[in-house]
C-alpha cells in the first residue's frame, strides 16, 4: 500500500511547547532574585558614595571692631553761648533728650540773638549741614540762622538762612556751608533782626552733618 500524504502545519500554528520541568522554574526564580539583589546593592552604594551635599555658605562675618566715628558736639554750658546785641541768654528745656538746647530774649530794638563760637573744626573738602529747631514766644517772629567760619576771632566766610516762625510750634531750619580753611572754627549765630517782633526764642536739636563725596559723617 502506498503512504498517504504527510501534512506539516506551519510552525506558528503549532501549539506552544510548555516546560513541565520544575528545575527550570527554580533557575528562573534564582536569576530574578539575583537581579533584584544586584539592583538593591547598586542603590545603596550609590547613596553612600554619591556626590556630597553642597556645603551651606557661612553666615556673613560680623566685625567686632567699633566703627570709626568723629567726636560728637558736646552739649554747651550756658556760658558757651554769647549774647549778640544785648540779648538775654537763657537756658531752654531740651525738647529732645541729649541734644543742645538754649534760648534768648530780645530786650532791645536792634539785632539780638546768641552765638556759639565753635561747633567743631573744619576739615578740607567738607560741606557742613547745620540743623536746628526753633520756636518763638510771639507769632511771625523772623529769625536769621548763620553758619560761619572763624579764624583768630575773625569772620572768614558765612552762610545765612532766614525763617519766619509762624506760631509756637517747633520749626526746623537748615544751613549748609562749604569749608574754606581747614582748622577754622565752625560757629553758629541765631538772631532776631531789627524789625522782627521782639520775642523769646528757644533752640533745640542742634545737629551737624559733614558731607563729602561717597559718604557723610554725623555729629551731635
Amino acid at each position: 500500500m502506498g503512504r498517504g500524504p504527510i501534512h506539516q502545519y506551519p510552525r506558528h500554528l503549532s501549539a506552544a511547547r510548555r516546560s513541565t520541568d520544575p528545575r527550570e522554574h527554580v533557575v528562573a526564580e534564582l536569576v530574578l532574585a539575583g537581579v533584584a539583589m544586584a539592583l538593591t546593592i547598586a542603590v545603596v552604594v550609590s547613596s553612600m558614595f554619591g556626590r556630597p551635599d553642597q556645603p551651606q555658605p557661612d553666615p556673613p562675618a560680623t566685625s567686632t571692631r567699633p566703627a570709626a566715628t568723629s567726636p560728637p558736639v558736646t552739649t554747651p554750658t550756658p556760658a558757651a553761648w554769647r549774647a549778640i546785641g544785648g540779648a538775654r541768654v537763657e537756658r531752654a528745656a531740651p525738647a529732645t533728650a541729649g541734644r543742645v538746647a538754649a534760648g534768648f530774649t530780645a530786650v532791645g530794638a536792634g539785632d539780638q540773638g546768641i552765638a556759639l563760637a565753635e561747633l567743631l573744626r573744619c576739615a578740607k573738602g567738607r560741606n557742613y549741614a547745620v540743623t536746628v529747631r526753633l520756636r518763638a514766644s510771639q507769632p511771625e517772629a523772623v529769625v536769621q540762622v548763620t553758619v560761619l567760619e572763624l579764624t583768630d576771632g575773625r569772620r572768614l566766610a558765612a552762610d545765612t538762612v532766614g525763617a519766619v516762625l509762624l506760631d509756637r510750634r517747633w520749626q526746623r531750619v537748615e544751613v549748609t556751608h562749604d569749608a574754606h580753611l581747614p582748622g577754622a572754627a565752625l560757629a553758629l549765630e541765631v538772631v532776631l533782626p531789627r524789625g522782627s517782633p521782639r520775642a523769646t526764642v528757644e533752640l533745640d536739636g542742634l545737629e551737624v552733618v559733614a558731607r563729602r563725596i561717597g559718604h557723610q559723617v554725623r555729629f551731635g
